[in-house]
């Protein structure tokens, strides 16, 4: 039984990849380096002794072009809601509009997390609480 086994069909669901976006959600080795180098020193430095940060934007890429909630990231990216907290702190850092240019501003990657990212600042803007 999958429940034995430690996971619902609901969670063997939210682990799918959607068939031929596999390229999509996730960054290629070429792309990492790119984004590693346009993160600032400190960023940057942590994100070379580990994996956790390319985990993190594969995360966040998978949330761009699914368009699923953050609530059903797969629990191999961490627990969702720290995922988006980092997201939300780098989007106000403006450090996913150093990723987007790393990625080359025209790529379907970029423009996914562009509009992520903007979705998200907009949802946050005071002149849109009015």
């Amino acid at each position: 039984m999958i429940e034995e086994q430690g996971r619902t069909g609901e969670q063997e669901e939210r682990d799918a990849v959607a068939p031929g976006m596999d390229d999509m959600l996730s960054l290629d080795d070429e792309e990492w380096r790119a984004v590693l180098a346009a993160l600032p020193a400190l960023v940057g430095a942590r994100a070379r002794n580990g994996e956790r940060t390319r985990a993190f934007v594969d995360a966040v890429l998978w949330i761009a072009a699914t368009g699923r909630p953050w609530v059903q990231l797969s629990s191999s990216a961490g627990p969702w809601h720290s995922v988006y907290v980092r997201f939300t702190r780098w989007a106000h850092e403006g450090l996913w509009d150093k990723v987007i240019v790393a990625l080359d501003a025209q790529s379907e990657k970029a423009g996914l997390l562009r509009r992520l990212v903007a979705t998200y600042l907009r949802s946050r803007s005071p002149e849109d609480r009015r």
